[in-house]
């Protein structure tokens, strides 16, 4: 994480803060690796921060990035909050520890469905056949998933699509069955996990 961080810490300060005043202000918290803290605003005579920008908050780190939310660390509620490289799972339910029943439960009302919009996608995905692609989103447009070399549009959603989506689009178009493992077919594959590999 410390490595992963240090690559995305120098490309959100060189180009994706570019033409604004930001300010980085540390880790979250000495138990969140990689978990960094900016505000920014508008341009250096602006007393204001517009938006806080925080990196790689993930299933284990959440906690901290609820906290964030609920101002511990400051003041968010009037600005943007600008989560890069989020890799937290489904709606909260791998949050925290399996016992941690508060903490999932103010994960799920915090990832409701309209709460996060995905404004930059880009992210390889493979089916279970072996056909992979590239998902790919640039905000206000659709999900656009290119086939593996980049030279054809497999399929657009305006949503964000399903790994099973994903999967039988690039199957269709490389013309191959889906490969299921021990099942005769794939409506007896019960997980998407079965389907496609991130």
């Amino acid at each position: 994480m410390a490595q992963r961080f240090r690559a995305t810490r120098a490309l959100l300060e060189r180009a994706l803060f570019d033409g604004y005043a930001s300010e980085y202000l540390g880790l979250l918290h000495r138990d969140a690796e990689g978990v960094g803290l900016w505000t920014l605003r508008a341009n250096a005579a602006s007393d204001e921060a517009f938006a806080v920008v925080v990196t790689h908050v993930s299933d284990v780190t959440f906690e901290y990035f609820l906290k964030l939310l609920a101002g511990d660390y400051g003041e968010t509620k009037s600005k943007i909050v600008v989560a890069v490289n989020a890799f937290w799972t489904g709606r909260g339910e791998e949050v925290g520890q399996p016992w941690e029943f508060g903490l999932k439960k103010a994960a799920r009302a915090c990832l409701t469905k309209d709460a996060w919009e995905k404004v930059y996608v880009c992210r390889r995905t493979r089916t279970a056949a072996g056909v992979e692609g590239t998902l790919a989103r640039r905000w206000p447009g659709p999900f656009v998933l290119f086939c593996a070399d980049g030279s054809a549009v497999v399929k657009e959603w305006v949503d964000e699509p399903s790994d099973r989506e994903m999967a039988e689009a690039l199957n269709a178009h490389a013309g191959v069955m889906d490969a299921v493992g021990f099942h005769r077919n794939a409506a007896d594959a019960s997980r998407d996990d079965d389907v496609v590999a991130r």
